[in-house]
C-alpha cells in the first residue's frame, strides 16, 4: 500500500468521521524531542501561570 493509497481512502471517510481518524493517524508521527530552550520556555510560562494566574478573555479590552 502506498502513501498515495491511502491519501485517496482518507477521500472516502465521511466527514463526521475525520476526527477520528486523525486522532489514530496522528499517533504514528514521531515525537521530537523539545529544544533546551523550549523546555526552559515552558516551564517559565507555567511558573508565571503559578505565580500570576491568568486573565479571562472578558476582563482583555479587544479594541
Amino acid at each position: 500500500m502506498s502513501k498515495e493509497t491511502l491519501k485517496n481512502l482518507i477521500e472516502l471517510v465521511p466527514e463526521n468521521d475525520i476526527d477520528v481518524l486523525y486522532r489514530v493517524i496522528i499517533k504514528f508521527i514521531p515525537e521530537v524531542k523539545p529544544e533546551p530552550d523550549e523546555i526552559e520556555a515552558l516551564l517559565e510560562g507555567r511558573k508565571d501561570r503559578a505565580e500570576n494566574g491568568t486573565i479571562p478573555h472578558e476582563a482583555i479590552n479587544w479594541d
